[in-house]
């Protein structure tokens, strides 16, 4: 009985230090658990805090691109305001080409009209307006000379005054006759004046009507000047018309001037706001590359990280596993929890390294890339000096034969016309060996 007894004395106290040791294993392992989990709680904030992070980015990316169109829009506002301002510039330079062609033609008719007229009485060249006014003076002088003339030629038809005097009558009749040539003369030049006052009365109300509402004008459209006739041409009608078209003209060309000027100036503002938006649309688009290099960059470390979790969830689910359904002993269920903890481990910085080695080949590839594209540029720089080189070399080719064809056809006519040859110097026969020795 007492063997029995410390037989099962000596079994309780087994059990008892095999109790303490498993109870040992098993705070152990709960610490290895609670470390787990708070290793899983850490990757999961980091995570929120990532996808919080993207969310940010990509709202930054959606105001990026709203901004994006909306320089574009004014972009294509400042491009159509632009077109506009041209259109209306070449409007203008076509009115202004149209009144200098239609000046100049009037300026034509004028000259033609008083060369016509033949040379002046007086010995010095007049002007243009005081050829005008003497014509119309010597028509007037006419019209108001024509009755006395009459009258005088009556006065030897009487019976008694007519007797003995042939000769008068003759002197009437070649007065009569001129002064019928002239007063036709001037009517005839007054019948050509006629067309021009009405071209100039219709230029100028066409110059009238566009300075006072340029906008609804029309340069194709021309009202129709009031009807004058010859008989109505009076002194100084040409000269007032004149100097209208001409103060009409100089202030259309001030305005068109000033016109001119402000569309240059708002061209050069809407040209200045078009580089501002478009460097700002440059930055902007540099900001979104960046921006989504670094959404992606964050995107690869979510993923990392997402199978990070998902090991160290799986080691998890491994132990609590082994816990509930291993009959090893804990001692082992803790070595073996280690054993995969340190595999975790070896796996994360393992793909660290892989990582590392990437991102090493990604910049050596850039570099490659980056001579790449250097030598692309440096032989396209002589791609196009061997294109200058040779345009130069077939220019020079071109002008050696244009040369030797010349010499050749001087030989030709020399030959042919062997009198008019001078004797050859031996300058010109060494040439000639030379460009022989080209050819």
């Amino acid at each position: 009985s007492t063997r029995t007894e410390d037989q099962l004395q000596s079994q309780l106290q087994a059990l008892r230090e095999q109790f303490n040791v498993r109870r040992s294993n098993l705070h152990d392992h709960v610490s290895q658990l609670e470390g787990l989990r708070e290793e899983i709680n850490l990757l999961s904030e980091r995570k929120y805090e990532l996808e919080k992070r993207i969310s940010a980015l990509s709202d930054e990316r959606e105001g990026l691109n709203v901004s994006l169109e909306e320089s574009s829009d004014k972009i294509l506002l400042l491009e159509r305001r632009n077109r506009e301002q041209e259109q209306q510039l070449r409007l203008q330079q076509r009115d202004i080409d149209e009144l200098r062609q239609t000046n100049s033609h009037l300026q034509n008719r004028l000259d033609v009209v008083l060369r016509r007229c033949g040379t002046p009485i007086h010995g010095d060249k007049p002007s243009l307006f005081n050829e005008i006014e003497m014509s119309s003076q010597s028509s007037v002088e006419d019209e108001l000379r024509s009755p006395s003339q009459c009258g005088r030629s009556k006065v030897p038809s009487h019976p008694g005054s007519s007797i003995g005097f042939p000769e008068d009558e003759i002197e009437c009749d070649d007065c009569d006759l001129a002064l019928a040539m002239d007063t036709e003369d001037s009517w005839k030049f007054r019948e050509e004046l006629v067309p021009i006052y009405r071209q100039l009365k219709r230029l100028c109300e066409d110059l009238r009507r566009r300075r006072d509402n340029y906008s609804s004008a029309d340069s194709g459209i021309s009202h129709s000047p009031e009807e004058i006739r010859a008989s109505e041409i009076r002194l100084g009608m040409l000269t007032s018309i004149t100097k209208e078209l001409g103060h009409l003209i100089e202030e259309a060309f001030l305005s068109q001037d000033d016109g001119m000027c402000l569309s240059c100036q708002t061209l050069a503002e809407d040209r200045e706001t078009l580089e501002k938006v478009q460097k700002e649309l440059l930055e902007k688009n540099d900001d979104i590359k960046r921006k989504s290099e670094e959404v992606s960059q964050l995107i690869a470390k979510l993923t990392l990280q997402e199978t990070e979790l998902n090991a160290v969830r799986e080691s998890r689910d491994q132990l609590q596993s082994d816990l509930e359904n291993s009959t090893l002993a804990k001692d082992q269920v803790v070595k073996k929890a280690w054993e995969v903890r340190d595999q975790a481990v070896a796996r994360k910085n393992a793909v660290e390294i892989e990582l590392a080695r990437t991102r090493i080949d990604v910049m050596h590839i850039n570099s490659q890339l980056m001579e790449a594209v250097q030598q692309k540029v440096e032989l396209s720089e002589q791609l196009e000096q061997w294109k200058l080189d040779m345009e130069v070399l077939l220019d020079n080719q071109v002008k050696k034969k244009l040369k030797t064809q010349e010499l050749e056809d001087k030989k030709k006519k020399s030959q042919t016309d062997p009198a008019l040859e001078p004797p050859p110097t031996k300058r010109q026969n060494s040439r000639g060996k030379l460009f022989g020795l080209w050819r």
